[in-house]
């Protein structure tokens, strides 16, 4: 592989089989991350992904464990944690000022007064954490299920026997494990660099792997997630130098020496392991320490003290002495550079733990095993995520939290990135010195997620969807289109060029499939009443032939669609609604008539029919060569409503203006779709028409500042925060009227609103928006507008400390200000034509 990464100006050369972590540690780098309160040194520790120290932000993004993560050519690294730099960090000085940051004090120090939370709540996350999440949008993830009979977790050993026995009881075997499993076992499916990180009731099992999550269903689960390295606690075990066995030996094996000179402290026979990896890499021995029972083990020659105890590491920057006291009670102090412990194994039972009673749930190998004896700490740091000393613990227990669940709220201990992997026994420990009470000296709560996991893992939609096209599929396949999921829908976005889409649309003429849309039909004696009932437009004005735009609010006030009400007269109401909520918008309909006893019948018509979308200034000259129908503007009014026949087709027309031109959209049986689409293409040729995907839609609905609900929209927001206060009736009764006044009588906090930027476009979707230093909303949609040759979106925006909505923004380092909308034709005199 060869190559470098990256470590701030540093280039760091990079070899066959380095991780991040071992590629530094050969370039010299001792220091990997600052601690999270007290900003202490840290160095590479565990060498297993258990524990906080070697974290760091890769390419931007953050949390990467650096001692587990493939190294790579061109990869950029970023230490954390500490202010200017890890290397010289100014926060290290609260490392001597711990009287005056005692366990709690969060909840001690930033009670009264109020007003200086907002101070200390902006300090706090500048001086903590694990870097600065992206303001990119996620990489694109998904999530299935799959059932089985087995599911092996853990690639190791025990955990590959377990899948080969399965298998062989022809029962159908998954074996996962977080990294990659070597000499994968035959007929077990094997998905590897898949983390299990919860057992749920089921039982089910989720797996997190870099492009998705897996929601196993099996049968039985087979826990071979082996064991961790015993964490000793002393003064001074934290300090750079001080590592666990498996992390010296990884190195080992990476070609790299942990240090020139070592102590190392043997508790069990994986030890010795590690001492003969550390003499064949060229480490010099200073000195051996284990138990008796071990003596005639400890390769000869070596300087081995039998039996004594580990009193604690010293040095400034890193590790310069292990201090021992011998069985003859005398204290050494001797001259190190790496101080390798190895003492015993911790059962990796977290995912036992969270499995439920009665669940087919068991154990193999290490993980099934006894952990080694946990002598209750006198001094040094318990947990390394949280910088919780034994000091600590003793202080929150003077206080009264006497039991390890208390002790863990108070203090956090166990709470941090590695969930107590290395802390959780000397917690329950600590606890069960002090108490005779068995429920106050207990393991605490195991809780998903077991390792940490990316939120947009976590999100990440279904990708076991009921495939949605429409009729006009083909269609566009042949024609070119670039075809993409939208919902669970399969759509064209474009058909090569989204700007002369555009064109055709603001210029001349085009034409878009939006068969998406829901379609419903509500008739019966009581259909007036159950659409009076259901939405906040007005009705009784609204005759035969003429449409209105809605919205659909619940019962608590909160828009979750909008879409078109159509007056049929004596054939009752034609309701559609976006692509996304048609089940929803269904489910609302059927739901208010049956609470409200209504005799009225919702009718689906959306796989019924399909819908073309003709518009542009020239639609009405080329529909007029499709139909004798009249479409003057007289005779089809904008928002109107009729029956035509365009060529040889029925269709139910309405007459409307989402992209801001002249449109029509023509709902017609869906099985007529192609021969309709076909016509148009044909007839639209000589006045040149080009038809239009969602890219191109994107800009000209934005142009218009016409909003899409669930991009624009957030589950809680109202007419008002939307600004279509005017599409709720005034004094109307219906379903959400009074969680409408309620809401009225509350302060209006944040709102949509239209914005235009001094660069960029498309890519600020998402993006924050900025008020001076704080972040006052964000960007929901945004592109560059041909037409208007300047950048616009719309995005929300909070009051901000003066209590007013900021009218300057920046989004990014690109300004920003806040203008009306639309930005198009604000008169609307296009679509009216």
């Amino acid at each position: 592989m060869g190559g470098t990464l990256r470590l701030g100006r540093k280039r760091i050369p990079v070899e066959d089989s380095d991780t991040i972590a071992s590629a530094l540690y050969r370039a010299g780098i001792r220091t990997f991350s600052r601690s999270l309160k007290y900003h202490r040194r840290r160095g590479m520790y565990c060498g297993t992904g258990d524990c906080p120290n070697c974290i760091v932000t890769v390419d931007s993004v953050p949390g990467a464990r650096s001692c587990v993560t493939p190294a790579r050519d061109g990869m950029r690294v970023r230490r954390e944690g500490g202010w200017p730099s890890v290397e010289r960090d100014v926060l290290s000085i609260l490392d001597r000022l711990h009287a005056l940051l005692p366990v709690g004090f969060y909840y001690k120090t930033f009670i009264r007064p109020r007003w200086m939370w907002s101070i200390a709540d902006r300090v706090i996350r500048r001086t903590v954490g694990l870097g600065r999440l992206p303001v990119v949008s996620p990489a694109a993830s998904t999530s299935r299920h799959l059932h089985c009979d087995v599911l092996v977790v853990g690639g190791g050993t025990a955990g590959r026997a377990e899948a080969v026995a399965a298998a062989t009881r022809c029962e159908r075997t998954v074996l996962c494990d977080e990294g990659e499993v070597v000499d994968p076992p035959e007929g077990v499916e094997v998905l590897d660099r898949h983390a299990a990180i919860g057992t749920y009731e089921g039982p089910m099992v989720s797996l997190a792997s870099s492009d998705g999550l897996v929601q196993v269903l099996p049968k039985r689960i087979v826990v071979a997630t082996g064991a961790t390295e015993v964490h000793p606690v002393f003064p001074g075990n934290d300090l750079p130098g001080v590592m666990l066995g498996r992390a010296a030996s990884g190195l080992a094996a990476r070609g790299v020496a942990a240090g020139r000179r070592a102590v190392v402290a043997i508790g069990h026979d994986e030890g010795l392991d590690h001492l003969e990896a550390l003499r064949a890499a060229g480490v010099g021995i200073a000195a051996v320490v284990a138990p008796g029972s071990l003596a005639d083990r400890v390769p000869g020659g070596l300087k081995t003290f039998l039996d004594a105890d580990v009193l604690r590491a010293e040095g400034k920057d890193r590790v310069r002495f292990a201090v021992l006291r011998d069985s003859e009670g005398v204290t050494r102090g001797i001259g190190c550079d790496v101080f390798v412990l190895s003492m015993g194994l911790s059962p990796r039972d977290d995912l036992l733990r969270m499995s439920g009673e009665g669940e087919q749930v068991v154990a193999a190998g290490d993980a099934a095993g006894a952990a080694s004896p946990t002598a209750t700490p006198s001094a040094g740091y318990v947990c390394l995520c949280e910088d919780v000393s034994v000091t600590d613990l003793e202080r929150a227990w003077a206080e009264g939290y006497r039991s390890s669940e208390l002790l863990k709220r108070y203090t956090t201990a166990t709470m941090g990135p590695c969930q107590g992997a290395m802390c959780g026994r000397h917690l329950a420990a600590f606890a069960a010195a002090r108490s005779d009470a068995a429920n106050a000296a207990g393991r605490t709560t195991a809780r998903p997620l077991a390792r940490p996991t990316p939120l947009e893992i976590l999100a990440a939609p279904v990708h076991e969807v009921i495939e949605k096209r429409t009729s006009l599929h083909d269609l566009h396949v042949e024609a070119g289109a670039r075809i993409a999921w939208s919902g669970s829908w399969l759509r064209p976005f474009g058909y090569g060029d989204p700007e002369e889409e555009y064109r055709a649309v603001r210029e001349r003429v085009s034409l878009m499939d939006v068969g998406t849309l829901g379609k419903f039909l509500v008739r019966g004696l009581d259909g007036n009443a159950l659409v009076d009932a259901s939405f906040p437009t007005r009705i009784d004005d609204l005759g035969p032939g003429r449409a209105r735009y809605l919205l659909a609010l619940g019962e608590s006030g909160y828009v979750f669609d909008d879409g078109l009400l159509c007056s049929l007269g004596a054939e009752g109401w034609y309701v559609t609604s976006t692509s996304g909520a048609a089940d929803r918008m269904e489910a609302w309909l059927r739901d208010r008539a049956d609470r409200l006893g209504l005799r009225a019948h919702v009718i689906d018509l959306t796989a019924e029919r399909g819908a073309i979308l003709v518009a542009g200034p020239l639609a009405r000259e080329l529909l007029s060569g499709l139909t004798d129908d009249p479409i003057d503007r007289d005779a089809f009014p904008h928002m109107g409503v009729r029956e035509l026949i365009v060529a040889g087709v029925p269709c139910g027309a309405i007459r409307t203006g989402f992209v801001g031109e002249l449109g029509f959209e023509l709902h017609h049986p869906r099985s007529r779709g192609p021969e309709l689409w076909r016509s148009i293409v044909e007839a639209g040729g000589p006045l040149g028409l080009v038809p239009h995907g969602l890219d191109a839609l994107e800009v000209l609905r934005l142009e218009k500042g016409h909003l899409y609900v669930g991009q624009d929209t957030m589950l809680d927001d109202t007419p008002a925060k939307l600004g279509l206060e005017w599409a709720v009736h005034p004094g109307k009764r219906f379903a959400a009227t009074r969680a409408l006044e309620r809401l009225a009588s509350l302060p209006l906090d944040r709102k949509l609103v239209g914005l235009e930027f001094e660069g960029g476009g498309a890519e600020l979707r998402g993006v924050p928006l900025r008020a001076g230093a704080a972040i006052v909303g964000r960007v929901t949609s945004a592109a560059r507008s041909p037409i208007l040759e300047r950048s616009i979106g719309l995005g929300w925006i909070r009051r901000n400390a003066e209590g007013e909505f900021p009218g300057k923004l920046r989004a990014d380092r690109i300004g920003a200000r806040v203008v009306p909308t639309p930005f198009y034709d604000p008169e609307g005199a296009r679509f009216r034509g």
